[in-house]
């Protein structure tokens, strides 16, 4: 694990610099948690509180919550109706009902009476800390806290050579109105590039929101140093792709075979698409510099999760929203490109 010590002088903190660059809401804060360490040299260095919890508490992502009846208007008197369950465990309990942050008293989710009462994502954040200390590099918030995405440093960086270099990482998604279940997930990503790399949809905790959440979250987290070796998967197929040539030709025939071009009398619409997700690739391909399935990879993948999934926009929303699908592991083009891949390789190894 990274150490917490951050050995970079005043004004040169690399860290907190990234949180203020993406604009998010009081992450100068973090320097208030700093502890200054003079050095000798007369330079000051910082020891920083990388826990998750503080910086959910700087996002505002540790609220509580307030659960309120969901009901209407009768139609007749005006007077507000509560529909109730009628029978079973449930019985005289609202049948539907409004999550609130007590501290801003915004709604964060509307779900049935039999929603587990839950203290925000408080345990969450506790279990991540208590996994991976001192790790945490971001909490971002979506809407008014419905769902939030914790990112911590899973391991050192690993280097392929010429600069290009791999960091793992951990992803911890979660919700309050059930678009997502709570889920560790472990994703690599390409420092030269930001490419996000390895199934997203492969995570290795999965809990859904009942009354016995937060206790199944404890207890499967025990199982978490799985995670170690995805990233271990991850270099071995690297390495293996680096070592392999690829020419320009190779990848017009891959090209060609993962994005055809449609049919002569397909809709204009449909050839549109195709071109330009031929175009995204074969652009990323040519920015890459090598010849080899490495760089063949990164094409595909990189093309997808910085044009593709971003609708060929480049705003912070395109962006975020291309994150999302990484997330849940809509990255058809880079599954079928490591399968492609893969395939032309002769691996004496054991399988990826």
């Amino acid at each position: 694990m990274r150490s917490t010590t951050d050995n970079t002088s005043e004004g040169e903190h690399n860290w907190i610099d990234r949180l203020v660059e993406q604009v998010r809401p009081g992450a100068e804060a973090v320097m208030e948690a700093a502890e200054a360490i003079p050095q000798e040299d007369g330079s000051v260095h910082f020891k920083v509180d990388q826990s998750v919890s503080t910086l959910a508490r700087i996002q505002n992502a540790d609220f509580d919550l307030e659960y309120v009846p969901s009901g209407y208007a009768h139609p007749e008197t005006g007077e507000l109706v509560i529909p109730r369950y009628e029978k079973g465990a449930y019985k005289g309990d609202p049948a539907d009902q409004y999550l609130l942050r007590t501290d801003t008293y915004e709604v964060v989710g509307n779900m049935s009476g039999r929603y587990p009462d839950r203290d925000g994502y408080k345990h969450v954040f506790a279990t991540l800390d208590e996994l991976f200390p001192q790790t945490c590099e971001s909490v971002s918030v979506y809407g008014n806290g419905e769902r939030v995405v914790v990112e911590q440093v899973l391991d050192e960086p690993f280097d392929l050579g010429n600069g290009d270099t791999i960091q793992p990482y951990i992803y911890t998604r979660m919700s309050l109105n059930g678009t997502w279940k709570t889920e560790i997930i472990p994703i690599s990503r390409r420092v030269s590039c930001e490419n996000m790399l390895g199934n997203a949809s492969g995570y290795i905790i999965g809990v859904r929101a009942t009354k016995n959440h937060d206790s199944i979250l404890t207890m499967r987290s025990q199982v978490v140093e799985m995670s170690m070796a995805q990233g271990n998967t991850l270099k071995r197929m690297a390495q293996t792709l680096l070592d392999q040539t690829f020419t320009d030709q190779e990848f017009a025939n891959m090209v060609d075979n993962l994005l055809p071009y449609p049919d002569v009398d397909a809709h204009v619409k449909t050839q549109n698409a195709a071109i330009a997700k031929r175009g995204a690739v074969l652009n990323a391909w040519s920015k890459e510099g090598s010849e080899n399935m490495w760089a063949a990879f990164n094409a595909f993948q990189g093309g997808e999760q910085h044009r593709i999934n971003a609708n060929y926009k480049t705003t912070k929303k395109a962006q975020e929203r291309s994150f999302l699908k990484a997330l849940d592991g809509k990255t058809p083009i880079a599954d079928a490109a490591e399968l492609y891949l893969m395939s032309l390789v002769s691996v004496s190894e054991e399988p990826f």
